[in-house]
């Protein structure tokens, strides 16, 4: 695709040389569309599918939008690698007839870099660059990218209105709440990045500090007042599990659609029920993926990466299988494993075996199998510590309910000194 795409028409009849990150484009007019005439334009879309490190590749985007998904975001790309790396562009960047509309996603911290990144990319092939101000991971800190540039609002307007001056597409961006404590930091970025130039904005309705274990509920509350102080199209992110909450968190927020992220990487097909299709088995859409990995040729990493995500719940109940795609290597070895996988499933269906056919979301939550046995140990564990721990407090209590005992200081006998 590198090879074949024109810079100028994107019809892939010439070959295509990115343009050089030393030579900014000159600002660009006032006439691309941007706000809610770029919107309409994409289709106004409603369900879209998040930006996924390693994750929402083409193949995966591809079957998300077989099931229903409107809008995909790319991977996160990292600007300077993007920026400067072939072999980097190479890897991770891919497209194909179909994937779209599109918006690619950057992380960075410098105006500069950024547009040299998204001026690496082939023109007509997308249709928006987005800014990643929502990465909550420790790598993101140390990097100086996505949530720990939320407090920065200055930078972020500068990167905000450079990309929109000299890019031919608009500028979106994917953001958290600033903080717990005061909305009004919140709404008052998001203005702000409006004002610099964003043409869509993403809002995650929980902070950096809400993830994994720790990630609680998400504010919708949060995003409808955001919603109702921007004049942008505003997705809302967060707390999607299943097609009903989609349509339950347009409805509470007003935003003109809803991202999903952990839910639609376990269930591709979140929102089949929105383009009439029926539920599928996770091991179906699993082989599903599998011949879109060939035919977009993911990665093996990749690949086993999604399979581990989607068949969380069968992977814990016949976990010999689960050891067996753990040391598979390459596609057809992970494919007889899911294959295998596949054929248990349909048998323990058939004999009217009790079990869940997804998990993953919940895996912090309602754990299967050994995590299940893992946390049911636990929290013995934790109720015979506490146990022990009330005993030691009652008897301490007990005690300091004694009449206070007199120690007698015996003191030595005074010799006197002979001379």
């Amino acid at each position: 695709f590198w090879g074949t795409m024109d810079a100028g028409s994107g019809n892939g009849n010439s070959g295509w040389t990115p343009t050089s990150p030393l030579v900014p484009e000159p600002p660009q007019p006032n006439s691309k569309l941007r706000g809610y005439a770029f919107w309409e334009s994409i289709g106004s879309p409603k369900l879209v599918a998040a930006p996924m490190v390693d994750q929402s590749e083409l193949a995966f985007r591809m079957l998300c939008r077989r099931y229903g998904t409107d809008l995909c975001y790319t991977p996160m790309f990292h600007s300077r690698l993007f920026s400067t790396s072939a072999k980097y562009r190479k890897d991770q960047w891919s497209t194909c007839d179909g994937d779209r509309p599109l918006f690619v996603q950057f992380c960075g911290d410098d105006p500069d870099t950024l547009l040299a990144a998204a001026q690496q990319l082939p023109a007509n092939a997308f249709d928006a660059v987005d800014l990643n101000l929502g990465c909550p991971q420790g790598i993101a800190r140390r990097g100086h990218y996505g949530a720990f540039l939320l407090s920065e609002r200055d930078l972020l307007e500068r990167i905000v209105r450079h990309l929109d001056t000299h890019l031919t597409v608009p500028v979106t961006v994917k953001m958290r709440l600033v903080n717990t404590d005061c909305l009004q930091d919140t709404i008052s970025l998001a203005s702000a990045l409006e004002a610099a130039g964003a043409s869509v904005m993403c809002l995650h309705g929980r902070t950096k500090e809400m993830k994994g274990q720790n990630t609680g509920p998400c504010n919708w509350d949060a995003i409808a007042a955001i919603k109702k102080r921007v004049g942008i199209p505003l997705i809302a992110n967060g707390g999607i599990e299943t097609y009903k909450d989609a349509l339950r968190c347009m409805e509470a927020t007003g935003c003109d659609a809803v991202m999903s992220s952990e839910a639609l990487l376990e269930t591709p097909s979140l929102f089949a029920e929105a383009c009439g299709k029926s539920k599928v088995f996770q091991e179906d859409l699993a082989m599903e993926y599998l011949e879109l990995a060939r035919l977009h040729q993911a990665g093996p990493k990749c690949i086993k990466a999604h399979l581990f995500h989607s068949l969380y719940a069968g992977l814990q109940l016949h976990t010999d299988l689960r050891s067996q795609l753990g040391c598979a290597k390459g596609i057809e070895e992970i494919s007889s494993v899911a294959a295998a996988l596949q054929q248990r499933r349909a048998n323990d269906r058939a004999s009217h075996k009790q079990w869940p056919d997804s998990g993953w979301y919940r895996r912090y939550r309602k754990p299967l199998g050994e995590r299940k046995k893992r946390k049911a140990e636990e929290s013995v564990d934790e109720a015979v510590e506490h146990q022990k721990t009330s005993s030691c407090d009652k008897v301490l209590q007990a005690c300091q309910g004694l009449p206070e005992v007199t120690t007698l200081q015996v003191q030595p006998p005074q010799l006197e000194c002979q001379s």
